[in-house]
């Protein structure tokens, strides 16, 4: 389940009372069935990236859409010492 809000304090989940993920303005949540899309949207916003859209309007950036894109970045950060964060959000 996905909800957007553009004003930042801090949301609940109306199911679960969970505190919601700010994901950003350009998010656009995947399909419900979609488990591959979720958990990948799962590692990225709990690395700390989000799909904020820049000054420009240009979107938020590379960011993969494959659990195989992201077990090759997580591998990369791995064998490199890039931070996670940065090594999922390079192409």
């Amino acid at each position: 389940m996905s909800f957007k809000h553009s004003e930042y304090r801090e949301y609940r989940c109306p199911r679960c009372r969970r505190a919601l993920v700010l994901a950003g303005d350009a998010f656009e949540a995947p399909p419900r069935r979609d488990r591959d899309a979720w958990r990948v949207l799962s590692v990225l916003l709990h690395a700390g990236l989000d799909f904020r859209q820049a000054c420009c309007g240009c979107g938020p950036g590379y960011r993969p859409r494959s659990l195989r894109e992201v077990r090759e970045r997580l591998a990369y950060a791995r064998r490199t010492g890039v931070p996670v964060a940065r090594a999922l959000a390079t192409r």
